[in-house]
């Protein structure tokens, strides 16, 4: 199965009808609205990277409303520490939480400690390695959005060999 996260810029006020139309196509697992650099992360999967790619030039780009995208490729080497992510996920689970996409980018050659690390912060349910503009990316959930600071401040950037990161505070949407 091959993976990759969109990030979208989109014309002003066109947030939900881009996550609306997203969620339509059925290789997009999940679209949100964010607070941040971008206006929209999906997340998408296909059986191979090549109808992953077909998706994301035939279907993804050519919706109206989107000026721009970058994509970034999930590692399939990094399956392995998904079941590692899912501790935090079950401590979550039932509960209303404020979430967020975490974009790092990191010193050369120490992403999977990065990742490998990340599964150990609570709060982090999901995680990648990426290929594209930035190394990492993972998910956090947390009762409110300071409290997402607060795991992204004193634990995240404590990391070693992060550079920077980027936050992507996920919009509650009633979109279904």
């Amino acid at each position: 199965m091959s993976k990759a996260y969109v990030l979208i810029s989109c014309e002003p006020g066109s947030d939900d009808y881009v996550v609306s139309n997203l969620k339509a196509i059925s290789s997009v697992k999940s679209a949100y609205g964010t607070f941040g650099l971008y206006d929209v992360i999906a997340q998408i999967e296909a059986s191979d990277e090549a109808k992953l790619k077909n998706e994301l030039m035939t279907r993804i780009r050519k919706l109206d409303k989107i000026q721009g995208t970058i994509t970034l490729m999930a590692e399939e080497s990094t399956d392995i520490l998904a079941e590692s992510f899912t501790k935090n996920r079950e401590l979550q689970k039932g509960k209303k939480m404020a979430e967020a996409y975490i974009i790092i980018h990191t010193e050369k050659g120490n992403q999977y400690q990065i990742l490998r690390n990340l599964t150990k912060i609570p709060g982090v349910i999901e995680g990648d390695l990426v290929v594209g503009y930035y190394e990492v990316i993972c998910k956090v959930v947390a009762p409110t959005y300071n409290d997402i600071g607060d795991v992204i401040t004193k634990k995240i950037r404590k990391l070693a060999d992060i550079s920077s990161t980027v936050t992507l505070n996920v919009i509650p949407s009633k979109i279904k």
